[in-house]
């Protein structure tokens, strides 16, 4: 999951952007590659939402915030609601995000997967 990081003033975006989102930097065409799937992150924010599509509802995904900087809205997996809480890690994994049987596609995207604590 690549996105940009400004040279400029170090703020990194997702998706990759050619103008620097931070508004005293504005900086064009200064962006450098950026990873975003080799960073830790913490959750911000989730929701879970019993109206969305779902095979196991409901449809769980919130904001999660990247050390280092930048911010994204995913789908989260291998956890139930009740399992999360507000400043968790997460990690990012490339999931299916959903199959088409009648077309034969696969599409996959990173989803966030809590990392659960062993303390007790």
């Amino acid at each position: 999951m690549e996105g940009s990081r400004c040279r400029r003033c170090g703020t990194p975006q997702f998706p990759p952007q050619r103008i620097c989102a931070i508004s005293e930097c504005q900086a064009v065409d200064e962006m450098e590659p950026y990873l975003f799937s080799d960073k830790t992150a913490r959750i911000f924010s989730y929701t879970g939402d019993n109206l969305a599509f779902s095979l196991d509802p409901p449809q769980i995904y919130g904001i999660v915030d990247f050390k280092g900087g930048g911010r994204m809205m995913l789908d989260f997996t291998d956890c139930s609601l009740e399992s999360l809480s507000v400043d968790q890690p997460v990690e990012l994994h490339l999931r299916r995000k959903y199959h088409d049987g009648q077309r034969g596609v696969h599409t996959y995207f990173w989803k966030a997967v809590p990392i659960v604590s062993a303390q007790r």
